[in-house]
């Protein structure tokens, strides 16, 4: 028998296909460090998925988060790994840095990340 928590991560990608808008996840790695430029090398991997974005609400923000934040809710299903704060998202051309993520999971099983983004 299938839990509850699998149903879950099979339906959301559906629901947000049916209403979200095209957001793009950039998984960033660090590289090598440049002695001479004083740089790391840095090399992102796009994945495009459909979320639901909107403002923070007033009540949500705090000491980490701001009320111009967005707040974005992906679908587990949709993604290979798990976001970071070092990763990044792309909302019409715009690159936001992931300030916090929740993860929201039934029966064990990450269904949805909430991902608090900054411009």
């Amino acid at each position: 028998m299938a839990s509850i928590g699998n149903a879950f991560k099979k339906a959301v990608p559906g629901i947000l296909k049916a209403t979200g808008s095209d957001v793009t996840i950039r998984f960033v790695t660090v590289g090598t460090y440049n002695t001479t430029t004083g740089v790391a090398a840095e090399s992102n991997t796009d994945v495009t998925v459909k979320a639901l974005v909107d403002d923070v609400a007033r009540s949500e923000v705090n000491d980490l988060i701001n009320q111009e934040d967005k707040r974005i809710l992906v679908a587990a299903k949709d993604l290979t790994s798990t976001p970071t704060t070092k990763d990044k998202v792309v909302i019409s051309n715009v690159v936001h840095q992931i300030v916090d993520i929740n993860t929201e999971k039934a029966s064990g099983v990450s269904v949805t990340f909430t991902l608090f983004v900054r411009s």
